[in-house]
């Protein structure tokens, strides 16, 4: 399992997974949902509940989302 960390003041943001390549989050406080997209290769997207520990897949990788300040 690879882990994703996301800044809770950071809205939207970048990231990069060894795994995965580039990805782009949006974090929607009003439905406290986050919406993260693959950027590199075929663009793949999910929109998961924004809770630290969440565990989700793409393109079979498993991911878990840390949530830090």
């Amino acid at each position: 399992m690879e882990h994703i960390t996301i800044r809770k003041n950071k809205t939207r943001d970048t990231a990069t997974l060894e795994s995965l390549g580039m990805l782009a989050y949006r974090i929607f406080p009003d439905t406290e949902c986050i919406n993260i997209q693959l950027l590199s290769g075929a663009q793949e997207e999910c929109t998961i509940p924004f809770k630290n520990g969440e565990v989700f897949i793409l393109r079979g990788v498993e991911l878990c989302l840390d949530i830090i300040d």
